[in-house]
């Protein structure tokens, strides 16, 4: 059995945040100290300023053994930050979680009925909607939920997962030059037990441009068995119009002179990239949940034909045109969220090679007709780009079935 997790963010209203200055300053002495915490220990342990490491270099670092040297910097940073005795016993109990997340865990209960209140930091009231925050040295405050937390949160009880922390938080953007910061935030963490499934079916997904479509095939006793494109075309136009309005905005922006109206040029473009960036998530999540679906009612493992990062890269920084490239984002948050759910229900997951250009018959190199079509100069082979690695998955069925994935050492938390 392993252990699994899912978050839901709860956004704190700028409502309170302007009623409320201390909750700003108290998310905000937290975010420093931790920030301070984190890279003094990673500092010291690998003996570089500022080193730059994945998610699983850090995992392998945080050993048991760096306890100690985690416990002497939390006893003297978060003082600096007159963090009081509830976080520092917090930041050293999950002295691991606080360094690889850079958020304080903080003890939470939900009240589902009409449980004894256990006096924990975060307390979560089913029946009320109300999400409350005490205990952190400021006066307490409370966030209503929304019916689409509270849905989200029985869907969890339903699958068997109990509230296990919460992080209180501000959200990290990526700025040109260096980051900025934009909403606070409570994250709820819910875990569960799974155990991972023996895959009796294969559903193979070839990843896409989002107006190409994601190519999945359902594969059984190695013949193929079902084909599905999914592809949102009154999402991808909505995308379209949504890039050409920003493109616009920007070259606006660049032009005016007056700084008032240049500023509400960047605002207002601003203001479509993030709708464009939630209309990706949702694309997304809708993409992901077909997927899902589908491997958890035939018990398969789900094997991923992904874009290789050097590949993604090549694509974004090269000189085709901007519409092209902006239908590329989301790739990255799919593959991290198909990954993670496929954790979360037990699912095995595999990220192979199946090529699309290469000719499953005779190993070729293929060459591009129209229309997206792959025909090998060899054989002759001849079929659509988007079908070729459904039919190396079909090629190698028994192989992919027998892989089983080890599930990762590392924590990854899933955002609802």
């Amino acid at each position: 059995m392993n252990q699994v997790y899912r978050v839901l963010k709860i956004k704190i209203p700028w409502r309170l945040v302007e009623e409320r200055p201390d909750v700003l300053d108290l998310v905000t002495r937290m975010h420093l100290a931790v920030e301070e915490y984190a890279k003094t220990l990673l500092k010291e342990i690998t003996g570089q300023g500022e080193p730059k490491l994945t998610t699983e270099e850090i995992d392998r670092l945080l050993t048991p053994d760096r306890r100690e040297l985690a416990v002497k910097i939390i006893d003297v940073a978060f003082p600096k930050y007159g963090l009081g005795r509830y976080f520092v016993k917090q930041a050293k109990m999950f002295w691991r979680e606080t360094a690889f997340w850079r958020a304080v865990p903080l003890d939470a209960q939900l009240r589902i009925e009409n449980e004894r209140d256990a006096g924990r930091a975060v307390f979560v009231g089913l029946k009320s909607g109300v999400l409350r925050v005490r205990k952190t040295g400021i006066p307490p405050f409370a966030v209503e939920l929304k019916k689409g937390n509270v849905a989200w949160i029985r869907e969890r009880l339903q699958e068997g997962a109990r509230l296990k922390l919460a992080f209180l938080g501000i959200e990290r953007l990526k700025g040109k030059k260096e980051p900025t910061y934009g909403k606070l935030y409570i994250a709820l963490v819910f875990a569960r037990k799974v155990q991972q499934v023996e895959p009796k079916a294969v559903v193979a997904v070839d990843v896409n441009r989002l107006d190409h479509g994601v190519m999945m095939g359902l594969l059984v006793d190695g013949k193929l068995r079902q084909t599905l494109r999914l592809l949102d075309e009154d999402a991808v136009r909505e995308l379209r119009r949504l890039h050409e309005e920003i493109s616009r905005l920007d070259e606006q922006a660049a032009r005016e002179a007056d700084p008032a109206r240049r500023r509400r040029l960047e605002e207002r473009a601003r203001h479509l990239k993030s709708r464009r960036f939630r209309k990706i998530r949702g694309v997304v999540k809708d993409i992901v949940g077909e997927i899902i679906k589908l491997a958890r009612e035939h018990q398969a493992a789900i094997v991923v034909d992904t874009m290789e990062d050097e590949t993604y890269r090549e694509l974004k920084e090269g000189n085709w045109s901007g519409e092209k490239k902006h239908l590329l984002d989301g790739l990255g948050q799919l593959r991290r969220r198909l990954q993670t759910l496929a954790r979360w229900y037990g699912l095995p997951y595999l990220e192979e090679r199946l090529y699309s250009t290469v000719c499953p018959r005779c190993g070729a190199k293929m060459e591009e007709l129209n229309n997206r079509r792959m025909q090998c100069p060899v054989c002759g082979f001849n079929d659509n780009r988007d079908n070729v690695p459904l039919i190396w998955a079909k090629k190698r069925y028994w192989e992919l079935l027998q892989k089983q994935p080890a599930f990762s050492a590392t924590t990854t938390l899933l955002t609802s």
